[in-house]
């Protein structure tokens, strides 16, 4: 009888330490919570929306369905090209003409693509109002800030240049070992 007792009170600490543990797992492991990455981030949210009008609501669903319509064929056939690359590079004897051959075609289609992307880019800009613009380069600039941050000891440096100046090298330390 103690025994069963016992057994259940264990059982109840336990369940009680899992659920408190799930739910204090930071919004990034899937918990719940009003950080960056959880509900209750109006702010933000609120901070980059851009307040389109419905006029301008409509033209960038059209400009977006056209650049998806001019785009789409052009990444399939980069994925191919990237795909026939690794097939003739995994080859016993690779044929380096055909290689070279289709790198500078890779090169080619992202020329033509990244043309694309800027005129859209363009286009997108002509519809907006200066306010809208401002928010929408803030925006990028903090996503790109946050895609440059690196993992270890010298997050967000950017490159670092080591002893010979290799990129993301560490830095020259003497050997106290």
């Amino acid at each position: 009888m103690k025994t069963n007792w016992i057994k259940t009170a264990g059982l109840i600490i336990l369940a009680t330490l899992l659920a408190t543990g799930l739910n204090a797992q930071s919004p990034r492991q899937g918990g719940r919570g009003s950080g960056p990455y959880g509900q209750g981030n109006e702010r933000m949210a609120g901070y980059y929306a851009l307040d389109l009008t419905e006029d301008q609501q409509e033209a960038m669903l059209s400009l977006r369905t056209e650049n998806y319509k001019t785009m789409k064929p052009l990444r399939n056939k980069m994925n191919e090209l990237k795909a026939r690359e690794r097939t003739l590079v995994s080859e016993e004897t690779v044929d380096m003409k055909a290689v070279h051959k289709i790198i500078d075609e890779q090169t080619e289609l992202m020329n033509k693509m990244r043309k694309i992307q800027l005129d859209h880019r363009l286009e997108v800009r002509e519809i907006l109002s200066d306010e809208q613009i401002m928010k929408l380069d803030q925006r990028r600039n903090f996503s790109k800030n946050r895609r440059n941050k690196g993992n270890g000891p010298f997050q967000g440096q950017g490159v670092q240049r080591g002893q010979r100046g290799q990129r993301n090298a560490r830095p020259y330390c003497r050997n106290l070992g």
